[in-house]
């Protein structure tokens, strides 16, 4: 029971950084809401590594550490666009789709399909197909194009994060956390002075910056904790539910989307939990 309720507590916090974080993008430059929410779940993660003092990580784990943080930062700065672009509950199911990714590696590997992953697999990718058509079989507007196609290499980005967090977290879920953030802030910061993109804010604003990043924080603990405590199978499925929060809020927040688009979103998000299933 106990592994539900944080694996479902997962799916909130992660669908509602998912929506909050681009909503606040619309007002303030893209790059400040990005750094500072994640600066926040550093130093909470740091703060914890202090007080606990856990031996240091091997060689290993700090690569694949880093590895998840470059691709998470990735993952966030293609669907920030992609947010920019397009609906969320287009967006926020074609980034899903990054689930894609750590079971690819686990066949590069050796290990077996299945049937369920399979069914999933082909459920999700006709689903993008869908998701991304407007009614009567056109392609859909040249922003909201666009906003599919950034949305995919997010799901690239975040599909990294998720086969190397794994590893990531073999000497403990805090160092995973602390050091994937580090390399994340690091990889955030290097693109916008690349961009030379705005980074000021109203000192005023800067409290509400930190709401994205301490929702992702509360999230990978919450899931870290309920890998602990109940079924792997059960867990992954419940954790990666939160599109539909996403999808929700911005439908309740006045998003609408055709008819053949929400028959799409529904089998991308159908297809990725029954991927999700023994990840």
């Amino acid at each position: 029971m106990l592994a539900a309720v944080l694996a479902l507590f997962t799916s909130l916090c992660y669908g509602a950084s998912n929506f909050v974080g681009p909503a606040i993008s619309r007002d303030l430059p893209v790059y400040p809401v990005l750094i500072a929410g994640q600066a926040v779940a550093f130093a909470v993660s740091a703060a914890v590594l202090a007080a606990m003092q856990p031996a240091l990580p091997g060689g290993t784990v700090l690569l694949a550490a880093v590895a998840a943080g470059v691709g998470n930062a990735a993952g966030l700065i293609c669907f920030y666009r992609a947010a920019s672009l397009g609906p969320l509950s287009l967006v926020t199911p074609l980034g899903s789709l990054g689930a894609i990714v750590p079971v690819a590696a686990g066949l590069a590997s050796g290990e077996s399909l299945g049937a369920l992953k399979l069914a999933g697999l082909l459920l999700a990718l006709g689903g993008v197909a869908l998701a991304s058509r407007r009614v009567g079989g056109g392609a859909p507007a040249g922003h909201e194009r666009e906003a599919a196609a950034w949305a995919l290499l997010s799901a690239l980005g975040f599909g990294t994060f998720l086969a190397c967090v794994a590893p990531a977290s073999e000497d403990g879920v805090f160092w995973a956390v602390m050091l994937s953030r580090g390399a994340l802030l690091v990889a955030l910061v290097a693109v916008a002075l690349w961009l030379a993109a705005p980074l000021r804010v109203p000192a005023s604003r800067l409290p509400l910056l930190a709401v994205p990043g301490l929702l992702l924080f509360a999230g990978t603990l919450a899931y870290s904790a309920a890998t602990r405590e109940g079924d792997l199978s059960v867990v992954s499925v419940l954790g990666s539910l939160f599109p539909v929060v996403t999808v929700g809020l911005a439908f309740a927040a006045g998003e609408r989307v055709s008819g053949v688009q929400a028959t799409g979103i529904a089998a991308a998000l159908t297809g990725i939990v029954l991927v999700s299933v023994h990840l």
